[in-house]
């Protein structure tokens, strides 16, 4: 096969695999580099695609990173879901779950760093970041709920403590040192989610 023809078919390829391979690359990128770094040339140079093909996926970086939220977001909602399904068993259970909040962070560090950077000077990029981060707070919120009526926890005010407890588990895994450390940061995160949310027993 000829360079020429493989250039044909890497064009013909499906809109949306060209998408998925921008936003990739993005996500390569911003584990390595910083978001001050991040401009089309160099992100597309990783995808072996033209600054032209960018546009016609992307307005501009910011548009990039809203995409990023999404595909982000999709995850931490599946996992908020897996966390309630599980608070109504087993601390240890819990535990497991709350496991998968710090993978995530460990995996996404990067890239949700940059979003933030980037919503303190990006309106639709904040509101796209705090929307997904309150889906998390108002599934977790529902948990706490669920557990005051089941008399499982005494009555406390289950939405400001699950935007409490969301908030500082978010702020406190973007800190790059905590990436370098999973398990210990893991361990202290759930002394404070057990301790609110389990106050009765002791971590397993």
């Amino acid at each position: 096969m000829s360079l020429s023809t493989g250039k044909r078919i890497k064009r013909r390829q499906p809109p949306e695999e060209t998408r998925r391979q921008i936003v990739a690359a993005a996500l390569e990128f911003l584990r390595e580099r910083s978001f001050r770094e991040l401009n089309v040339d160099a992100l597309m140079a990783r995808t072996g695609h033209s600054r032209t093909l960018f546009y016609k996926h992307f307005d501009d970086v910011s548009a990039l990173l809203l995409a990023l939220i999404e595909e982000t977001g999709q995850e931490l909602v599946a996992l908020a879901n897996e966390w309630s399904a599980s608070e109504s068993k087993t601390p240890a259970e819990a535990r497991r779950r709350l496991q998968g909040f710090v993978d995530f962070h460990t995996r996404n560090a990067a890239a949700i760093r940059a979003v933030v950077e980037a919503s303190h000077h990006d309106d639709a990029v904040e509101r796209a970041y705090n929307g997904m981060v309150e889906q998390f707070v108002r599934i977790t919120a529902r948990t706490i709920q669920a557990r005051i009526d089941a008399d499982d926890l005494a009555p406390i005010d289950a939405a400001e403590t699950a935007r409490a407890l969301v908030r500082m588990l978010d702020g406190y895994l973007l800190d790059p040192l905590r990436t370098e450390d999973p398990e210990r940061a893991l361990q202290a995160l759930w002394l404070i989610w057990t301790r609110t949310l389990f106050p009765a027993r002791h971590p397993s």
